[in-house]
């Protein structure tokens, strides 16, 4: 090879060099916005699961608070029954003469 074709090899690589490096600087940019993203997207996946505790308890205390009335009902229900009941035994039993 003659020294001519040596500059011009030598300046081909070293063009190929800096467009290398170039391409190589994009790469680390864009390598560090997709790790600040994977990072993102792991913290919003703890926080989610952590909502998911905390809403899957609220739903637990507003289930045991939307029961408390109809406990409260039922109970009642149940004890006027009882007090009717036990009015017709009275009364029967008062007609027969037993009380």
């Amino acid at each position: 090879m003659e020294h001519t074709d040596l500059e011009v090899k030598v300046a081909e690589i070293d063009q190929r060099s800096k467009t290398n490096t170039h391409r190589l600087d994009d790469l680390e940019g864009k390598y560090d916005v997709l790790n600040r993203l994977a990072t993102a997207v792991e913290v919003l996946a703890t926080k989610q699961d952590s909502m998911e505790k905390s809403i899957n308890g609220l739903t637990a205390k507003v289930d045991t608070i939307e029961a408390k009335p109809a406990k409260r009902w039922e109970a009642l229900v149940e004890k006027t029954i009882y007090l009717i009941l036990a009015g017709i035994i009275g009364y029967a039993l008062a007609k027969a003469g037993l009380a």
